[in-house]
């Protein structure tokens, strides 16, 4: 590789301990620094554990033959494949739970697949009150005793029907076989010298705790300013205990943007307590409230999928041809489409079947959202009530979709999907929510921040902020002046 390697990148390329911690800013070449770390290194067997598919794949084309890319998904799942296939899906309906659990009380099932899924995700052999959801009933009031111990009765027979081969009432999840992949203790040191975590600080416990279990080399990379999936039960990896003897090392050199850029997302970082800075060492970002009308192809980034549905509901009816982060159909659309037939009494229209079979009629659908208050559910009935027109709507949507990026107007993605990919031209939407807001609990600041920050750091040329950036900006100011105050005062 002919690259002129900084300081910061140099030290890692040389360190060999057994465990090391690269904590790498937005566009600090961290994927880029791990390809130089495995062709300098190149007599020892790599593994590259990837977030997901898109990010593996992408891994393939760069890093050279003696290292394996893969999912920790795709590791268990050839263990469990010839024994599970026929019973493997992406998740738990509600409706076909609370059949298997014989009850109408759907917070009850809600709370119960909750518990399960956190199980699922965590390196607890059994239940434990951790798995527990983090929701409140009875007008705000904890859950009561009973209610918990029946949570996790209904969640232990839920678990025990998923790993049956031969039960398909309740199917195997992706977290079910990794699950019962990382309780084989597999010794993934007899194969590999050395173990690349990427996207650290996106680990959930259960896939944390199957890499600590190695005895090979170790080294977790991320940035814990980039961690977005908490939801999804992640668990910042980076700043875990058991890493404290690990070489600290750290990328902060930003090429993707410049000075501007870097300013900014210092600024947001600033309100999580980070005192190192970014700096940024690329093209000179332009920052606006509005892009440039000149600007070409620009990305939209949304807080919200709701959000990003809405927008391309309304740009592709002005005749604007968009490009959909992710693709079209992993926004839920085809679920939309269905569910708004199914509003209309039009089951002959529904084309997943399922939804007629788990549902009496629209009105038991719209009473088990209000119950559960399941985000797909809620979202899917808000699209619906917005437009009078949504069936020519979201025909004329579906038309002007291109599955290619530089055939489009516009690109969309939310937040979430923009992480790790970079655009020449960045607005971010109006449907994120404010960190100052002061209702707002700490872990939820936290995350927003972390978004804020993933998504202003994707332009190189152009970015145009929201208001919620602005009042970032100008409470930072203030805090600067008062400090400067009490500084002179002093």
């Amino acid at each position: 590789m002919d690259i002129n390697w900084t300081s910061e990148q140099l030290e890692f390329l040389n360190c060999t301990a057994p465990l090391i911690r690269l904590r790498a800013f937005a566009g600090a070449s961290k994927t880029t620094s791990l390809e130089g770390y495995s062709r300098k290194h190149n007599r020892l067997k790599y593994l590259y554990l990837a977030y997901n598919k898109a990010i593996r794949d992408e891994a393939k084309k760069r890093f050279p033959k003696h290292v394996t890319c893969a999912t920790t998904h795709e590791l268990a799942y050839k263990g469990y494949r010839a024994k599970f296939e026929h019973k493997l899906e992406g998740g738990l309906r509600l409706g076909d739970m609370a059949k298997v659990l014989n009850t109408n009380d759907w917070t009850v099932v809600r709370a119960v697949v909750d518990t399960l899924n956190n199980f699922l995700c965590s390196p607890l052999e059994t239940f434990h009150e951790s798995h527990l959801p983090m929701v409140k009933r009875m007008q705000g009031s904890q859950m009561p005793p009973s209610f918990i111990e029946n949570v996790f009765k209904s969640a232990e027979y839920l678990w025990e029907r998923m790993i049956d081969p031969e039960d398909t009432s309740v199917p195997l999840l992706h977290d079910g076989y990794l699950k019962m992949y990382l309780l084989s203790n597999p010794d993934l040191s007899r194969t590999y010298d050395v173990i690349l975590a990427d996207e650290s600080q996106d680990l959930n416990g259960l896939t944390l705790a199957l890499i600590k279990k190695q005895s090979c080399r170790k080294i977790f990379v991320g940035d814990r300013h980039q961690e977005l999936y908490r939801f999804r039960g992640s668990d910042n990896a980076l700043d875990d205990p058991d890493l404290d003897d690990a070489v600290d090392l750290r990328l902060t050199r930003s090429f993707r943007f410049g000075p501007a850029t870097a300013a900014l997302a210092n600024i947001i970082l600033s309100f999580k307590g980070e005192t190192i800075p970014v700096i940024g060492a690329g093209a000179r970002t332009k920052i606006r409230s509005s892009l440039d009308s000149d600007a070409k192809r620009p990305a939209l980034l949304h807080r919200t999928v709701m959000g990003v549905i809405l927008s391309a509901l309304d740009y592709t009816a002005a005749g604007k041809k968009v490009f959909w982060i992710g693709k079209i159909d992993s926004y839920q659309i085809s679920s939309i489409e269905d569910l708004y037939w199914f509003s209309e009494g039009r089951t002959d229209k529904v084309k997943n079947k399922r939804l007629l079979k788990e549902f009496s009629d629209w009105h038991q659908y719209l009473t088990i959202a209000e119950e559960t208050k399941d985000r797909e559910m809620v979202r899917a009935i808000k699209i619906i009530s917005a437009y009078d027109d949504l069936e020519a709507r979201l025909r004329q949507m579906r038309a002007m979709t291109v599955n290619e990026e530089d055939k489009a107007d516009i690109i969309l993605a939310t937040a979430h999907r923009s992480k790790g990919l970079e655009f020449d031209n960045v607005a971010l939407m109006d449907d994120f929510p404010d960190p100052l807001d002061p209702q707002m609990d700490h872990g939820s600041r936290e995350d927003e921040l972390n978004l804020l920050y993933v998504a202003a750091t994707r332009a190189k040329y152009q970015l145009a902020v929201n208001q919620v950036v602005i009042g970032l900006m100008r409470e930072h100011a203030y805090l600067a002046k008062m400090a400067a105050k009490q500084t002179q005062g002093a």
